[in-house]
């Protein structure tokens, strides 16, 4: 082996470049040290070398710095190294105290020298699994890529194929291998990214109630994000007519959802009640009312499609109660209204013995019947909309209107509405029941199974024409 100083040397010229650099050391100036061989092989004869080169912050420099051998410890003379005796030697450049990475040699016994080089076409790639790394690998200066094994020496790793793409952030250090040679070691850092903002697509109404006259109308502001895109995004009904000047007018009596586009992204829908201007007078929306043998807040006026108008009302209070004891289908059916909840008790959907289901088996119905004839638990529909009247369509749970609406029914003796869920009676499978959730943002509930306990809220309805 090429003579070698002793470590105490290394201990020595450390000491020396400390005391000659003086007002750098004081100042804690950092050093960027890089070392690289012109190979990664050699013959163990005695003869065959490896040259060194060592770089200071970019620069090749040969002042003030030394090669260490980390096998025994000890400092390269020069910056070649040539052994007679076969084996891997890794050698570290230091200078001021700072030292680089590690470079590998292996010196190979009895066989011709082979040189196996690995290259990256890049240093530095996105942690995004698309940005991609492409390694070539020479052996004796013909292109090998293909046949040679490259290892991600520090997650101890195979690659399939001589390309590299990852999701995780850090450095990572390959080398290829072949026929027991190895090759130069390759650094490639992998640098995180950033998530992208995920902007929401928000439409609010000026109004949610307007008269059929086709002069009443709604106005809409729609948000992407911080962005106000009202002027340039695209506004619908569900029905797919576009709403022009962003204003909504109709003389057509029913229930309109309304939906913005922008930049390939759908909103939230929000719901236009277009009234009948004569039956103005018979319900105010917000108002209490005595109906059907209990009192109840008017919340939304609609018209079916057989043309029949509705005003809806739900009740003073609500209840925390089971949907069912039990897990079988009922037949509630969504847009039906009443019909909808007495269909667990009626004759024609009995239980698979003949006999009447038990309304003491289903808490919540119960709860709503008891109110009076013609209380319901609600669809998933009726609830919706009572959710858009005490939000004013922001679904919001802080927003004034349901502060307004729960201080109308604590002065008037009555139960104010909790940000939770809410039981509908629309079924989605024999154990499970769709939920709507009285929530900012509205959270979705993955599982409303029948018999958890969720809050319930009457409501019951008078037909108008």
């Amino acid at each position: 082996m090429k003579r070698f100083f002793h470590i105490f040397a290394i201990i020595a010229l450390a000491f020396g470049f400390v005391a000659c650099e003086g007002n750098e050391t004081t100042e804690n100036k950092e050093y960027k040290v890089e070392l690289s061989a012109d190979t990664a092989s050699i013959l163990a004869d005695g003869e065959d070398s490896a040259t060194f080169t060592i770089k200071v912050d970019g620069k090749a420099t040969s002042e003030d710095v030394m090669i260490i051998c980390l096998n025994d410890n000890s400092v390269l003379e020069g910056t070649t190294f040539k052994t007679d005796t076969a084996g891997e030697y890794s050698f570290k450049a230091a200078y001021k105290g700072f030292t680089s990475e590690t470079v590998t040699i292996i010196a190979v016994d009895g066989e011709p020298n082979i040189s196996v080089v690995l290259k990256a076409d890049k240093s530095e790639i996105k942690a995004d699994s698309t940005d991609t790394v492409t390694f070539t690998v020479e052996v004796d200066g013909e292109d090998k890529s293909s046949e040679v094994k490259i290892t991600v020496i520090n997650y101890n790793s195979e690659l399939e194929s001589n390309t590299f793409t990852t999701d995780v952030a850090g450095e990572f250090v390959f080398v290829a291998n072949y026929e027991g040679v190895k090759s130069n070691e390759v650094k490639v850092v992998a640098t995180a990214v950033e998530a992208p903002v995920q902007k929401s697509l928000t439409i609010e109404a000026s109004k949610l109630r307007i008269k059929a006259d086709g002069e009443d109308c709604a106005t809409f502001t729609v948000m992407y994000g911080e962005e106000d895109v009202t002027a340039t995004c695209e506004i619908r009904t569900t029905a797919g007519d576009v709403i022009e000047s962003g204003a909504f007018a109709t003389t057509t009596p029913g229930s309109y959802g309304i939906y913005a586009l922008y930049d390939n992204v759908r909103s939230n829908t929000v719901s236009i009640d277009a009234y009948d201007p004569n039956f103005t007078s018979a319900y105010e929306i917000g108002q209490i009312y005595e109906v059907n043998g209990a009192k109840g807040v008017a919340y939304a006026i609609k018209t079916d499609r057989q043309n029949r108008t509705w005003a809806y009302f739900f009740s003073m209070d609500e209840a925390d109660l089971q949907w069912s004891t039990e897990n079988v289908w009922c037949n509630c059916i969504s847009d039906k209204g009443s019909w909808n909840t007495y269909d667990p008790f009626d004759a024609n959907y009995s239980q698979a013995d003949g006999g009447v289901r038990d309304i003491n088996n289903y808490p919540a119905f119960k709860w709503c019947m008891d109110h009076g004839d013609g209380w319901f638990m609600p669809s998933s529909d009726e609830l919706q909309w009572m959710w858009d009247a005490i939000s004013e369509g922001t679904h919001k749970f802080d927003n004034a209107s349901v502060a307004a609406y729960n201080k109308l029914l604590t002065d008037n003796g009555g139960m104010p509405f909790v940000e939770t869920y809410y039981w509908s009676s629309n079924e989605t499978s024999e154990d499970m029941v769709e939920l709507i959730a009285f929530m900012s943002d509205s959270i979705v509930c993955l599982e409303p199974f029948k018999t958890s306990v969720y809050t319930v809220r009457a409501a019951t309805r008078v037909q108008l024409n």
